[in-house]
């Protein structure tokens, strides 16, 4: 059974799992582009900017530097999902879905990308051996 994880559990959740993850995009041809990213975590804040200009709340989100074929999947904003493998053999995996952006940089080069939190799970392990329960 899948374990819903939110954006307030994250940090803690990163102490488990570390901060190297899967980065999960799909191209403008359907294809899907998976790529080993360290990550960098900003939790939300329920207030706003530093000087009182802003009274929207800052957004979680993770950061990264994927290489050019990820920027150009997130030309325009998509869907991505950012895989942790389990921290040990039989523990959950956790998977983050979000909305990508490239934030700085170009689509050809090294630049940043930016993925808000959509919402995640802890996603069940896999038997050790599939045998007859071997389904997805």
């Amino acid at each position: 059974m899948s374990q819903p994880v939110t954006a307030d559990d994250v940090s803690a959740r990163l102490e488990e799992y570390g901060t190297s993850a899967f980065l999960v995009t799909v191209g403008g041809d359907g294809s899907p582009k998976v790529v080993h990213v360290p990550v960098l975590w900003t939790a939300g804040s329920s207030g706003g900017s530093l000087d009182g200009t802003s009274s929207q709340p800052a957004a979680a989100t993770f950061r990264c530097t994927p290489g050019g074929g990820t920027l150009r999947n997130l030309v325009q904003p998509g869907p991505v999902t950012l895989v942790f493998p389990p921290p040990e053999p039989g523990a959950y995996s956790m998977l983050i879905d979000g909305t990508g952006r490239v934030v700085e940089g170009v689509e050809d080069t090294a630049g940043v990308l930016e993925v808000s939190f959509g919402g995640g799970v802890l996603h069940r392990p896999v038997p050790a051996d599939p045998g007859d329960l071997a389904r997805c």
